[in-house]
């Protein structure tokens, strides 16, 4: 696939502009999710695809079988990894 460049401005409240071209051709609309990376000097925008979020949805649903904190947890991890 044909790389394309655009050269956006950022604005006066720190935020920038994805051109019409790129929403429509990922699909990207209000309320889309991305996900930002720095890589060396580049800024990279990734679509979060929605089963992402489906399962994310999904996973708020799940009833834990234990009732653990976070340090209990971290004690077992280290039980189990010290065997």
């Amino acid at each position: 696939m044909k790389e394309k460049t655009t050269i956006i401005t950022i604005s006066k409240g720190q935020q920038i502009t994805i051109p019409a071209a790129y929403r429509h051709g990922l699909n990207l609309r209000v309320g889309s999710k991305v996900q930002l990376m720095r890589k060396h000097n580049r800024i990279i925008l990734q679509p979060i695809e929605e089963d992402i979020d489906q399962l994310f949805k999904n996973a708020k649903k799940i009833k834990p079988k234990y009732h653990l904190t976070a340090k209990q947890m971290d004690d077992v991890v280290e039980n189990e990894i010290s065997r």
